[in-house]
């Protein structure tokens, strides 16, 4: 009868975990005894094995251990691996330094999946799933980890050295591979419970030629939920008054109209367009009640970005040196951005991680392109310092940077007001800067990563959960 530790468990759902080594098994509720219910119990449990998957069944706690709500640790030495050592072993699965990570973010755990499978680690990939995992491939569904692990080997992402595309919202994540692979997963507490994989779908984007100020404009068109094909004429419609007056070639424009299906939103209709206009990328977003009123704003938005850009621009070809600060940045009309939804903190997890390839700019490029993007902040590579910065705009209409440590290099004269901030961003991991994003209530928190050095940054969602920027 082997010994292990309850991972966890959920009580509302009566699912449950063992840990023992680097191997994890599966169990439920009815299957622990009462007094050996809570996680971190030391137990010992027997092993059901069924279709190549292994569950722990029996599961009892091991004799001469207790637990109680109120306890952190254990206050016996009994299954000590040392004299002087108290409390269950220590978490041995792989990715140590990961594993509280791997619990409380699912798409980290699909992104430490796909990381194993890049460096052809099959143990590594294979100890991230549930002992009762089942993965759907074609008209097969795999279990146990032999099963598993040669259609790991087998897959054409095994070893290969491509970033797959992550995203999704909390225990549902799907890992793309253009061209190549599409999986889906359900997460649970950190482990693979079921994976669905197979051929990536088509992107559902529609591309429309429309008439811009020096020729035809290809604008693709990517619709969510609910939107009707009045709406999208209507927005085409828009963009396309907008675009004659630009008298730059328009290379491409992509628009995306969604409609969210919870009452509860104030704003529910969301429109957003990306326009390179010679190679510089304009960008606006708006919401709205409905999706009529959010096209209009949108294209109010698009036709300030578009101004702004002309003046921009002028100013840039006539300017000397020493420019009167802040004199592009006049007229701005006010951003109708969507509202935050105040989900439960318990409710809240990392959903997107976007890497960035940061080049080196100066602060006035930086100011520019976070304006053009429609963005309240920006992480950039600072030119003068060559190291990763922030550039926050301030509710003045000045801006803010802050560099990831503190340096006497002049930024010399700027056709911003910026002010540079004389501390240095705290060296956190991800889950406590999410902590300290709670904590402070601010809509983002800028940290130098404690793993990689780089800097990083935790923002809050619309949709009430987080996500992280980090450099490539």
């Amino acid at each position: 009868m082997p010994d292990g530790v309850l991972q966890w468990i959920d009580l509302s759902t009566g699912r449950a975990s063992v840990v023992r080594g680097s191997r994890v098994y599966a169990t439920t509720k009815d299957e622990i005894e009462a007094t050996a219910r809570h996680p971190g119990a030391r137990v010992r449990f027997d092993i059901e094995r069924s279709n190549g998957a292994e569950r722990a069944v029996n599961v009892r706690l091991r004799p001469g251990t207790r637990v109680s709500r109120r306890q952190r640790r254990f206050g016996t030495l009994a299954g000590a691996r040392r004299p002087d050592e108290k409390g269950p072993a220590p978490f041995a699965r792989p990715h140590p330094e990961r594993g509280r990570l791997l619990q409380a973010h699912p798409l980290e755990v699909a992104r430490v999946w796909a990381d194993a499978l890049a460096e052809r680690d099959r143990d590594g990939a294979l100890a991230l799933y549930t002992s009762d995992a089942v993965v759907h491939h074609e008209d097969r569904d795999l279990t146990g980890r032999s099963e598993i692990g040669g259609w790991l080997e087998a897959s054409p992402i095994f070893g290969l050295e491509v970033t797959p595309e992550i995203r999704g919202e909390a225990q549902h994540v799907v890992a793309r591979w253009p061209d190549v692979l599409e999986v889906r997963f359900r997460i649970e507490h950190g482990l693979i419970e079921e994976q669905w994989a197979g051929e990536p779908a088509p992107d559902e984007e529609r591309t429309v030629e429309v008439e811009g100020g020096v020729g035809p404009v290809e604008v693709a068109v990517l619709t969510r939920d609910r939107v009707t094909d009045r709406d999208v004429d209507q927005a085409l419609e828009a963009i396309a008054t907008s675009l004659r007056r630009v008298d730059d070639p328009v290379l491409f424009a992509r628009v995306k109209l969604a409609m969210a299906g919870d009452p509860a939103r104030e704003r529910p209709a969301t429109a957003q367009v990306s326009v390179d206009i010679d190679g510089d990328l304009v960008r606006a977003q708006v919401a709205a009640e409905t999706m009529r009123d959010a096209i209009n704003l949108l294209q109010r938005r698009l036709d300030d970005k578009l101004e702004q850009r002309a003046e921009r621009l002028e100013f840039l070809r006539t300017r000397g040196p020493g420019g009167e600060p802040g004199v592009w940045r006049r007229g701005d009309l006010p951003t109708q951005r969507p509202p935050y939804f105040d989900r439960p903190p318990e409710e809240r997890q990392l959903v997107r991680q976007k890497t960035l390839a940061m080049d080196e700019l100066t602060v006035d490029e930086a100011a520019f392109d976070m304006d053009q993007l429609d963005f309240d902040f920006y992480l950039f590579g600072d030119l003068a310092t060559g190291e990763d910065a922030l550039l926050e705009r301030l509710a003045n209409g000045t801006y803010r940077l802050t560099r990831l440590h503190r340096s006497d290099v002049d930024l010399g004269p700027t056709a911003v007001e910026v002010e540079v901030a004389d501390t240095e961003p705290p060296e956190l991991t991800v889950p406590a800067a999410i902590e300290l994003l709670d904590a402070t209530g601010e809509r983002y928190v800028f940290f130098a990563n404690a793993i990689t050095g780089r800097g990083n940054v935790v923002y809050r969602r619309y949709d009430g959960h987080y996500g992280l920027i980090t450099p490539e």
